[in-house]
């Protein structure tokens, strides 16, 4: 889970919250995301519509010198997000990398975007197809030019709880490459609270659909422990503030990160 909050995709979160003097609400929106770190932090900044719905997420870096910026956001219509755009040093103008089909209200075919060849226009290069059962995600199938993926979920209650991953090359059969299993905190997960928007930004990370907060994921490969990936969130009242996060892999040392969350009230 953390590596897609510390690879700066979209998180946006919102609390409802009661001044301690004062009994009317006050809704608190996210606004910075700071990955700390032993040479300085690194801060994702987030903004929102009139509407109070998410909008984009920015941020800003120095290389050889020169200063460049990346953002990321969603377009909506009829309520649902369609597509996602991205803006980057090497495309500066506003682009689609991904856009979604929706078959019964639920994402049925996510399409990806590219410039694949290097000429500016962006290709179609890949998709995902998913399937559901019983409302919920089952089967995952990710088409890329012949080596495909298909994740096999397993659910308990609200939250993922295993997801199986195969592998498919040419006209072979699938092939089970890794298993994944989670365990959760009892808290509303973070990853719900801007609705399915952090889920589409990284759609094969299927915990995000998750009703809970991610505290461990242990990933097996050929039956053994290859990776675990732990979680630890500290709340101030309702307000999450921080989430420390530790990789440790079957060799090496562990990688150790921390990341800090400012709000705004709106």
């Amino acid at each position: 889970m953390k590596k897609t909050m510390l690879g700066l995709t979209a998180i946006t979160l919102f609390f409802a919250a009661c001044k301690k003097d004062d009994a009317s609400p006050e809704t608190y929106y996210l606004s910075h995301i700071i990955e700390v770190g032993t040479d300085g932090n690194d801060t994702t900044f987030i903004t929102y519509n009139a509407d109070n719905t998410f909008k984009e997420l920015s941020y800003s870096y120095i290389n050889n010198d020169i200063l460049e910026s990346y953002a990321q956001g969603p377009v909506y219509e009829g309520g649902k997000i369609v597509s996602i755009y991205e803006k980057n040093p090497d495309q500066p103008a506003l682009h689609t990398i991904s856009s979604f089909v929706y078959t019964a209200g639920v994402v049925s075919k996510v399409q990806y975007f590219g410039d694949r060849n290097g000429d500016g226009i962006e290709d179609t290069y890949r998709y995902d197809s998913l399937v559901y059962a019983g409302g919920k995600l089952a089967e995952l199938f990710e088409m890329n030019n012949g080596y495909n993926k298909k994740s096999v979920l397993t659910w308990e209650g609200n939250n993922v709880k295993v997801c199986s991953l195969y592998v498919k090359e040419g006209g072979a059969d699938y092939v089970l490459n890794s298993v994944k299993k989670y365990t959760y905190d009892n808290k509303p997960g973070f990853q719900q609270l801007l609705g399915n928007y952090q889920w589409l930004s990284d759609v094969a990370s299927v915990e995000y659909l998750s009703a809970n907060n991610v505290v461990k994921e242990e990933m097996f490969m050929n039956g053994e422990l290859y990776s675990t990936f732990t979680d630890v969130y500290t709340f101030e009242g309702n307000l999450l503030k921080t989430i420390d996060s530790e990789d440790t892999f079957e060799s090496g040392s562990p990688d150790i990160y921390k990341v800090k969350l400012e709000y705004i009230t709106r």
